[in-house]
């Protein structure tokens, strides 16, 4: 188990990372994401763990042996950086080899882990190939196969599909989580994009001001984010107040059952504030409704509207043909609504 205790990160007088206290699992081949905005200390968190960062105060420990002192290459963690840094000179299958003559394995056996690599990261064929003769996606591949050649006890992504173009991320997202699960090598995950996170993750960390401010399973974290803070981080573009009373809410949008203990815990009875992403209130069509259409654009299979309810003005989707001045009555989704504590 990967074990943080206390660890500050400082560069003069500001604190990057302030007395985190984070663990991960690795009996497992689990992925851990870190989350975040641009500058919450998450990936300096992630250069601290490969020994990249200086430690001002506490401690990092692995299976409860400290690492303090001990050099990056001497961790046996493997690391993936944003652009995935491939040596331009040589071809994929020595990139992929580079690790592996490193700890001093070569010939037929570093032969056969490269060809494993290579099928793993769905790159056969490819092995003879440039750097420049590859697509940012592939390049990141080869930069994950190099990585995980060594078979490190742990694997650290800093932000792998940033420089990804935004049409392949989600499909990336999904393979290399796949990847690294059939590698079966604990993963921790820098990111930015709550999509990514909750395409690739297993648990979620996240952070904020060079704190961690909630972990949890990524199928829950996204119903019961700890304030609204993270929840509008999450997606969510109101918050209203409600009830909760046996596990149904009741909100000025009626009642909605909460029952699935999986997704959002135990809910306690009183009063309770609610999250809503755009998917979570629904607009439907009715000429009796309290809700007015003041904007609609067309997706690929609804309508992204924005309402008007009384004073207050909400984004939501419909199901049906909307424009401007249609009258609707808004609906809660529970599947995507956040309850916030």
């Amino acid at each position: 188990m990967l074990t943080l205790h206390g660890v500050t990160v400082r560069y003069g007088r500001f604190d990057a990372l302030t007395a985190v206290d984070w663990s991960v699992g690795t009996g497992e081949a689990t992925v851990t994401a870190l989350l975040g905005p641009s500058g919450c200390g998450k990936s300096t968190l992630l250069r601290a763990v490969a020994g990249l960062e200086p430690v001002a105060e506490g401690s990092i420990a692995w299976d409860g042996q400290p690492l303090d002192g001990v050099a990056p290459h001497r961790r046996d963690f493997g690391v993936v950086f944003q652009d995935g840094q491939l040596f331009p000179g040589r071809t994929v299958r020595q990139n992929i080899a580079y690790g592996l003559a490193r700890r001093g394995i070569r010939g037929t056996q570093a032969r056969d882990r490269v060809d494993e690599m290579l099928r793993l990261v769905r790159l056969d064929g490819y092995g003879d190939r440039a750097p420049a003769a590859l697509s940012g996606g592939q390049a990141q591949r080869v930069a994950l196969a190099r990585a995980l050649a060594p078979r490190p006890r742990l694997l650290l992504l800093d932000e792998p599909l940033a420089a990804v173009d935004s049409q392949l991320r989600e499909e990336l997202a999904e393979g290399i989580g796949e990847i690294v699960r059939e590698a079966g090598t604990p993963t921790v995950l820098v990111t930015h994009d709550h999509r990514e996170a909750a395409l690739m993750a297993d648990t979620v960390s996240v952070m904020r001001a060079g704190r961690i401010v909630q972990t949890d399973a990524a199928s829950r974290l996204w119903h019961r984010p700890v304030d609204a803070e993270t929840a509008e981080f999450l997606g969510a573009r109101a918050v209203i107040g409600g009830t909760l009373h046996r596990g149904v809410l009741t909100t000025a949008m009626g009642e909605v059952a909460l029952t699935d203990e999986t997704t959002f815990g135990t809910l306690p009875d009183g009063p309770c504030r609610v999250a809503l992403r755009p998917e979570a209130l629904v607009a439907d069509v009715d000429p009796d409704g309290d809700g007015v259409v003041e904007h609609a654009a067309a997706l690929v299979s609804s309508w992204r509207v924005r309402l008007r309810v009384g004073d207050a003005v909400y984004d939501g989707v419909s199901s049906q043909p909307v424009t401007p001045g249609t009258r609707v009555r808004p609906r809660l989704d529970a599947g995507a609504l956040a309850v916030i504590g």
